[in-house]
């Protein structure tokens, strides 16, 4: 596949799930769109959730945001209600697609098959169109990852003499022909690829900054209890009123790192309540590269327009992972997610210290090196354990692996594609147990006490 686009690796996205959550509705609104020709009258929708959708579908909400698609929830603007038009739509009874009323019952219309055998993808949904029994129209998507369908036509427009990047040694090699950095580089590509000039990239990154500021800012206030059936308290409340009353009395680490490793976990509770966050790269990571970013930026006082700047880097990293590797955990566990955001906060955080291109591809490469194998093993299907802790811990990981680039000038031995070509084999060769199934690992243990 190309080379995405940066909006396709930070998408504006409903939690607890890019894949199960975000993903499942645009297959929604697929779907939707393409029966919209058909006279629906007398029509009935039927929904089969396979494989790992099946399996922690429940937890992730994948049953719910497939409903609020074929509804035709617009996620940037109805977002933040999203389980109160679900809640609507079951009420009612009824899909409103192009004028028409389909009749729906979620607990008769959809269904759960959790046999991953016969899959290609461990996250599928296959939809029937039914008129009078019959099948009319039918579709099967697959959700790969960060709310991205293999069903969506890409659509880039490339010159014939346009480069072809295949990995991030290729863009080093066209920035330092061109006497480009990365952020220039980043500029340059979406205005060549995807028409989008610099002044409009600049207008949509700082909103989704301002939504990851929004969900720090929310997460430290918000007391309560999480979604779901574990009943986890939220903590990053208590954590920073804690960190304020002892602010003088630290001494195992820095105010700095305690305060990123906070607002990494306020970031990830808002996104198991079910809040709008940004995919970074997905929503069960979302809360590493914004508490990265928001603590340099208090710490150095940077304005928002750095911070951009820091967005395109972390997102040239995460591209280049989408297009040689994947970022679904059902697909090669957690360290396409953590791992993967790990290593994306660690590239803008060295940019931001005045790490040179080849200190930043090294900070990228330690970030995601040393999360190699970890499994994605949510306990209940639910986006909170272990997965908010792994925001926390992954971005203090990001800290220490641009610190540890910025203090090294030895050419390294390990280049971050041969890490991400290793996330990849590891990925194939990882139990399916592990893979976003809650069928091992923590799930497991912790489903048994």
């Amino acid at each position: 596949m190309p080379l995405p686009s940066i909006l396709d690796v930070f998408r504006i996205s409903i939690g607890p799930s890019s894949s199960h959550t975000l993903g499942a509705l645009r297959s929604g609104l697929l779907f939707r769109e393409k029966i919209s020709r058909h006279d629906l009258n007398n029509c009935h929708i039927k929904i089969e959730l396979c494989g790992s959708f099946a399996l922690t579908g429940k937890g992730h909400l994948t049953d719910k945001a497939v409903v609020c698609g074929l509804n035709g929830m617009d996620v940037e603007k109805e977002g933040e209600k999203f389980l109160e038009t679900y809640e609507n739509i079951v009420k009612r009874g009824y899909v409103d697609i192009a004028g028409y009323k389909i009749p729906f019952n979620p607990e008769k219309d959809i269904s759960w098959n959790k046999n991953l055998d016969s899959l290609k993808h461990p996250n599928t949904v296959r939809y029937r169109l039914l008129k009078d029994g019959n099948v009319i129209d039918k579709e099967e998507y697959k959700s790969v990852g960060g709310g991205m369908l293999n069903r969506e036509k890409v659509k880039i427009e490339i010159e014939n003499n346009a480069e072809n990047f295949k990995n991030l040694s290729d863009i080093m090699a066209f920035c330092k022909k061109n006497g480009m950095d990365f952020v220039k580089f980043v500029s340059y590509f979406m205005e060549e690829r995807y028409s989008t000039n610099k002044k409009k990239l600049h207008l949509e990154l700082l909103k989704r900054w301002t939504v990851m500021k929004r969900r720090i800012d929310e997460g430290l206030k918000k007391e309560g209890t999480l979604p779901g059936v574990l009943k986890l308290r939220r903590r990053a409340p208590q954590m920073f009123r804690e960190y304020l009353e002892n602010l003088r009395s630290f001494r195992m680490l820095s105010e700095e790192v305690t305060l990123t490793s906070i607002y990494a976990i306020a970031v990830a509770e808002e996104n198991a309540s079910g809040a709008l966050v940004v995919t970074a790269p997905t929503c069960g990571s979302s809360g590493v590269l914004p508490a990265v970013l928001n603590s340099i930026q208090e710490r150095y006082h940077l304005q928002d327009s750095k911070i951009v700047d820091a967005l395109k880097v972390a997102a040239l990293i995460g591209m280049v992972v989408i297009k040689n590797g994947s970022v679904a955990g059902a697909e090669v566990g957690c360290q396409g997610e953590i791992g993967v955001a790990c290593s994306m906060a660690s590239a803008s955080a060295c940019y931001l210290m005045g790490g040179s291109i080849e200190q930043i591809e090294f900070a990228a490469e330690i970030g995601l090196e040393h999360h190699l194998g970890l499994t994605c093993d949510p306990v209940a299907g639910l986006v909170q354990i272990p997965c908010i802790e792994r925001n926390g811990a992954a971005s203090v990981s990001a800290l220490n692996a641009s610190n540890l680039a910025l203090l090294s000038r030895a050419k390294h031995q390990v280049s971050f594609d041969k890490a991400v070509e290793t996330m990849m084999e590891i990925g194939k060769d990882m139990n399916i147990k592990y893979k976003e199934t809650s069928l091992g690992g923590l799930a497991k243990t912790i489903n048994s006490l």
